[in-house]
């Protein structure tokens, strides 16, 4: 774990500078946007993961969703996925590589629920209204992270930490392209 989290740091840091929901200012029609366009990773990550994954990892991942949270969150506003569009993955062929991308996927519910104090304070959410993504699994994401630490440990040897890295150091990659790419919509 120290390796991955060291050797992605960098690309962590990336991503965070492509999702503008800790700035100062920060008002709906922004959140509302956000909350759209990580809903395409997100889909995309559980439809593809839900594929690859062996059947023991499958109700681990199917209690980890949070794309319907998305949902709950947009539909509050009024709003909807906005468009069909998804990223295309890193390659996920092999147990390392899964793993690698679910530890950016993990990582993002751990650090929402950082988000979730900010978007609440600055927009006035209450639980439940327009919140939820980032509230992610309340109580239950410390653990499930520790969990999935204790996966990586149980089920990755040291010979394939490097295939992790890479595969999260691609998954960090391609949530940031598509944070930052151009809207289908509005240009943006």
């Amino acid at each position: 774990m120290q390796r991955l989290r060291q050797e992605t740091q960098a690309d962590h840091d990336n991503v965070e500078g492509a999702v503008p929901l800790m700035h100062e200012g920060l008002n709906t029609a922004e959140y509302v946007e956000c909350l759209q366009r990580i809903y395409g990773v997100v889909a995309a990550w559980e439809e593809r993961a839900a594929e690859v994954a062996p059947d023991w990892l499958q109700s681990i991942l199917l209690v980890r969703q949070r794309s319907s949270l998305l949902r709950r969150d947009l539909a509050w506003f009024g709003a909807g996925e906005k468009d069909e569009r998804r990223p295309t993955l890193p390659e996920m062929n092999d147990l390392p590589s899964l793993f690698g991308t679910m530890y950016v996927m993990e990582g993002s519910t751990l650090g929402g629920q950082f988000i979730a104090r900010h978007v609440e304070a600055a927009l006035h959410l209450t639980e439940g209204r327009g919140n939820s993504y980032f509230r992610g699994h309340g109580v239950q994401t410390g653990p499930l992270w520790k969990e999935f630490c204790d996966m990586l440990k149980l089920r990755i040897t040291d010979e394939q930490t490097g295939a992790v890295v890479i595969s999260a150091k691609a998954m960090f990659s391609t949530f940031g392209t598509w944070m930052h790419r151009k809207s289908a919509v509005d240009g943006s």
